[in-house]
């Protein structure tokens, strides 16, 4: 864990009323959105995973359900956005040496994320995924869609998807996310023309 500081960011939202304004911030730790167009305009956050005080975490997740924009400072990262419409929140707490209170700890998910579990939306067109390890890809699109797969596939897969145009790169802090274009039935039809021309094999046994 030596310096562990480095590998956090934050975010943070401020809320202005007509009286007040609010700033809160908590410490960042993964982040998954998607590239930002314009660094001045919101893209769309698909992961946070933030520790905070109970407080300051609460003030947050109020926000997250609310669709409210944050800032994100990560590195040279810079950027503003929202998780958008039903987001998945996942607390729990971490007890610290020489705290008296556990810090709070959440994992949120963009409705688009969650819905890379398996039968959750077997018509989607795009997967977002946390790594772009090939075994990590091809156990995900696996398991979310169902496929035939075997593990020692995952090279070869992964090279098809590159050579197809189907790979986008996405924005990550201490993470490399991607997104797979393709739905269901035309990853189907890469693994099957990949066994007709003997590209990947079923053992025989």
């Amino acid at each position: 864990m030596h310096n562990a500081h480095l590998r956090m960011g934050r975010l943070t939202f401020v809320r202005q009323t007509r009286d007040t304004m609010t700033s809160v911030s908590v410490n960042l730790d993964r982040l998954i959105a998607e590239p930002p167009v314009d660094p001045r305009r919101e893209t769309n956050l698909h992961l946070v995973s933030i520790v905070g005080g109970d407080q300051e975490m609460g003030a947050v997740v109020a926000a997250i359900h609310e669709g409210l924009r944050f800032q994100i400072e990560a590195g040279a990262l810079v950027l503003m956005g929202t998780l958008g419409e039903k987001p998945v929140v996942c607390r729990a707490s971490l007890q610290m040496p020489g705290r008296k209170r556990p810090l709070r700890h959440a994992v949120v998910l963009s409705k688009a994320l969650f819905e890379t579990t398996l039968g959750a939306n077997s018509e989607a067109r795009r997967t977002v995924l946390f790594d772009h390890s090939p075994e990590f890809v091809l156990h995900r699109l696996g398991v979310r869609f169902g496929l035939p797969v075997l593990p020692e596939w995952a090279p070869w897969f992964a090279t098809e998807l590159q050579r197809r145009g189907l790979v986008e790169e996405l924005t990550g802090w201490n993470c490399a996310p991607i997104a797979v274009k393709g739905t269901k039935l035309r990853l189907l039809r890469i693994l099957s023309q990949g066994l007709r021309r003997k590209a990947i094999e079923i053992p025989a046994g």
